[in-house]
């Protein structure tokens, strides 16, 4: 009977999944789910049993026609010392059980995987410590969001910084959100369950896998529903593999900035399709001419375009916001190469260069590739054009975030 009670009443049974739809999906979920419905359940005791007191005594202390009101008790101590003693065992029970729940979830095992997140309007941006960040997209209705690889049953440490206002990193399934801050670190740790072989989220990877939403939980502006994210949880070896070769083989650098302009952001201001947003649209952008509130006027080149990313408030164009956060420290050399690519490749003023196809292409480390000349290409004499690098960028084949890479 108690254990019917425990599964029915309990973190294990139809309750549980009514307010939390799963089981939590990180080492400490099932504490905080079991301090959850713990709270539920005394609250409804509390709540049904003073209901059930105040009944009765309404009906039996109630005045009736003809009989003299008695005036009632002006003290009595055992009552007093009950519903203090009482309450005070509950509140000091309900602490140290959440006290220690919380302290699980703050302080990170040693020998934590350390990443790195930057957050900003609208957007998620994490490094791994290869130098790599997200290297796939995925959408939430029309946006663009990235996805973030970890491994299975290993603890994650992330440091995480604002780069604008306050944001909450937010990933139900672990049941934990963190403040993320402007000039200030603040720390959030979790360690996934174990996969099982019926983990199968993604079911184009071929192999064990798990997805979870990552949100942000703080109001932060016009696209605070948008600023989402996926966390996939991966086998350790594939996690492995992905953190030796994050990029699927020299994919080409307009497919690497593509990725770029959606895992760091840019899609958040920036359109595509020449629409105008709170930044300029970047169709038909690198290469025309750009007017400034100093009266100056500048060709959006390569020069114009890695100033705008690393020191935007130097130059505002006219008509426009100085809105745009630096993205100095965030943006390598490499990654602005491939983001200065895509923009060429969506501007009918970016003029044909032989160094775009001959930097076309990026290695496992990140490096820039020479393409082969024609005659010399590898594999019997193919063209560039016949090489894997002309593999989708959203399905290499083999690689566990199957998507783009990263410069």
């Amino acid at each position: 009977m108690m254990a019917m009670l425990s599964v029915i009443l309990g973190d294990a049974g139809p309750m549980q999944r009514l307010w939390f739809r799963d089981h939590g999906s990180s080492t400490y979920a099932a504490e905080t789910d079991h301090m959850y419905m713990f709270l539920l359940w005394l609250s409804v005791a509390c709540f049904v049993g003073l209901m059930a007191a105040m009944v009765y005594f309404v009906i039996k202390y109630r005045w009736r026609k003809g009989q003299p009101i008695i005036r009632s008790a002006g003290h009595n101590t055992p009552m007093e010392v009950t519903w203090t003693v009482l309450p005070t065992i509950l509140l000091v029970v309900i602490f140290f059980k959440g006290f220690w729940v919380y302290a699980k979830q703050q302080v990170a095992p040693a020998g934590a995987l350390q990443l790195t997140l930057t957050a900003k309007k609208w957007s998620w941006d994490i490094q791994y410590p290869n130098g790599s960040g997200s290297t796939e997209t995925t959408k939430i209705g029309a946006v663009d969001i990235p996805v973030f690889i970890v491994p299975e049953d290993t603890p994650v440490e992330i440091r995480m910084t604002s780069e604008d206002v306050i944001h909450s990193f937010w990933v139900p399934d672990f049941r934990m959100k963190q403040d993320v801050f402007p000039n200030r670190f603040t720390k959030y740790w979790f360690q996934s369950v174990k996969l099982k072989a019926t983990d199968n989220d993604n079911p184009a990877l071929g192999y064990p896998n798990r997805e979870h939403w990552l949100f942000c939980a703080e109001y932060c502006g016009d696209n605070h529903s948008e600023m989402a994210g996926l966390v996939r949880v991966v086998p350790r070896e594939q996690f492995a593999a992905w953190m030796r070769e994050p990029f699927p083989g020299a994919m080409p650098m307009v497919e690497v900035g593509k990725i770029l302009y959606s895992t760091k952001g840019c899609n958040g201001c920036h359109t595509t399709n020449g629409d105008d947003n709170t930044g300029p649209t970047w169709k038909d952008l690198y290469g025309s001419t750009a007017e400034y509130q100093d009266g100056s006027s500048w060709v959006l080149d390569d020069n114009a375009i890695r100033e705008a990313i690393y020191n935007p408030g130097a130059k505002v164009r006219i008509g426009r916001e100085n809105r745009m956060p630096t993205y100095q420290g965030s943006i390598n050399s490499k990654q602005l190469m491939a983001i200065i690519a895509f923009m060429k490749s969506i501007s009918e003023n970016a003029p044909a260069s032989a160094g775009d196809e001959l930097w076309g292409s990026l290695d496992a480390q990140g490096n820039p590739v020479e393409a082969p000349a024609t005659g010399d290409a590898p594999d019997g004499g193919q063209t560039p054009e016949q090489t894997p690098q002309d593999q989708p960028a959203d399905q290499p084949a083999g690689h566990p975030a199957d998507g783009g890479g990263e410069g």
